[in-house]
């Protein structure tokens, strides 16, 4: 009999194990999935927004495996200096896999972001997915205007949450404290500021036009600014290296063209 711990209860973990006992070569593999939570599935519980149900539902298929047989599930398990050593883990397990994210958040480095009213994107996503970490004061939501830093779908999300009403919410898991935080908020304008042009930017374009069909939501885009990006000027740039483009630079992908173009069509609504 083969012993794994593998360390993580993500989706990376839990199909990590899934692929194990599934595999023939070594015969009654025993697999422990350790995580320093109390609950499993990773980023799908504590990551993924509340009104995003579908893709929280692969909550369901993790489960599964989870249940099997020659699979365990043990939480509070803390792994390093402060819990159980890998050395440790070492005698215990015939193989060690770790299968973990980052758990903290690499500062941006510019001036002003230790000051009241900036927060990190994992604090924001922690308190409206109840994640154990979350801070227990939360957020009051007292400003008007609020700017989103980045250009993906993280950014997208706290963006869509910070717009919908909370009786749009009320129907999905967020937790009771941040729904009636955010049924009291005063934000009213949300800019999103990223560093690259549209081409480069990382949203999938589903997460992007989730945006402009929200209720009560005006999107507004200034083509001044995108305009620079050499894609968005020029929509047949994807067939060939602009001229403005730095050297060995790919074309834009066609996701990222997809992208261009809803930001295109938002401009052009004005």
């Amino acid at each position: 009999m083969l012993r794994v711990a593998v360390i993580g209860s993500g989706p990376s973990g839990v199909y990590t194990a899934q692929a194990l006992v599934a595999q023939d070569r070594v015969p009654d593999v025993r697999v422990h999935v350790l995580d320093r939570l109390p609950c499993p599935y990773g980023l799908v519980r504590y990551g993924v927004a509340p009104d995003h149900e579908k893709i929280k539902s692969l909550q369901n298929s993790l489960r599964t495996v989870l249940e099997h047989e020659r699979i365990a599930f043990l939480g509070n398990v803390e792994v390093g200096s402060d819990g159980i050593s890998p050395e440790r883990l070492g005698e215990l397990y015939d193989a060690v896999v770790y299968c973990v994210g980052a758990a903290t958040d690499r500062p941006l480095g510019i001036p002003g972001e230790e000051l009241p009213g900036s927060f990190s994107a994992t604090e924001f996503v922690s308190w409206y997915s109840a994640h154990p970490d979350a801070a227990a004061g939360g957020f009051a939501l007292r400003a008007r205007s609020v700017v989103v830093i980045g250009a993906g779908n993280v950014a997208v999300d706290v963006t869509r949450i910070l717009a919908r009403s909370a009786q749009e919410l009320r129907p999905t898991d967020v937790p009771h404290g941040a729904l009636g935080t955010l049924n009291g908020s005063r934000v009213r304008e949300i800019h999103m500021a990223g560093r690259r042009g549209p081409s480069q930017a990382r949203f999938t374009t589903k997460e992007l036009r989730e945006l402009g069909g929200l209720p009560r939501v005006r999107v507004v885009v200034e083509e001044a600014e995108l305009s620079l990006d050499p894609a968005y000027a020029d929509p047949s740039a994807h067939l060939r290296p602009a001229l403005s483009s730095p050297p060995n630079v790919p074309p834009p992908t066609a996701a990222a063209r997809r992208n261009v173009e809803v930001l295109r069509g938002w401009a052009a609504a004005g």
